[in-house]
């Protein structure tokens, strides 16, 4: 039996929310990074392990850990998992695991279904990997908005506890028509989420944190 998907933790005490980043690592990973130091903030990325020995990427997945953020499972390759065999969602999650250990030089403890497509079978064969399902309690369609509109659609909904998904990156296999073909956008929503947080007294945490937090 899977545990429940964790989702927000509304109702803590503590002024801290859980940004969280997809389909990364890119050259738009490192940029948050700053955004998120500037603010003493921490993220947590959901990487695809696809992605993992791409020029540079072995850098930016170990600067996330050294700038005190987290690093998750977003698979090997995004695919829909409900469409696949249980052999091949395995695959998926153990393939990407091993790809982002690898260059990260971590041990993941999250992950994070594509789309957030997700059904009992596929929870079923993720489960005895061990790794926590994370979901969210808002997405923006940063990949496809304005950062304005982005940032807009997070900062009226946020309260303590929110996770919140936003994306770093950009599937490689991903149709054009699909997305943004840069993250630009969501960089500049995440500053602009950032500045109205500290304004009202939060702080962005790892889901780790998030977690642990009272």
């Amino acid at each position: 039996m899977s545990a429940p998907v964790l989702e927000h933790r509304h109702g803590i005490r503590d002024d801290v929310v859980a940004l969280t980043f997809d389909d990364g690592p890119s050259p738009w990973t490192g940029p948050i990074l700053d955004l998120l130091a500037a603010h003493e903030s921490h993220a947590t990325f959901f990487a695809l392990g696809c992605l993992a020995d791409a020029d540079g990427a072995e850098r930016t997945l170990r600067r996330i850990l050294e700038t005190g953020s987290e690093i998750g499972n977003h698979t090997f390759s995004h695919p829909s998992l409900p469409e696949l065999d249980d052999d091949s969602i395995r695959d998926e999650l153990e393939r990407g695991g091993v790809a982002i250990e690898e260059a990260s030089g971590t041990t993941l403890r999250y992950w994070r279904p594509p789309f957030f497509h997700v059904d009992d079978r596929v929870r079923e064969v993720v489960a005895p990997l061990g790794l926590q399902e994370v979901g969210c309690a808002m997405m923006p369609w940063d990949w496809e908005w304005d950062a304005a509109r982005s940032a807009t659609f997070v900062v009226e909904k946020l309260q303590r506890g929110s996770i919140v998904c936003m994306h770093d990156g950009r599937p490689p296999d991903e149709p054009a028509e699909l997305s943004a073909p840069t993250r630009e956008a969501s960089v500049a929503a995440v500053g602009i989420i950032l500045d109205a947080m500290t304004e009202r007294g939060l702080r962005s945490v790892t889901i780790s944190e998030l977690l642990r937090s009272g």
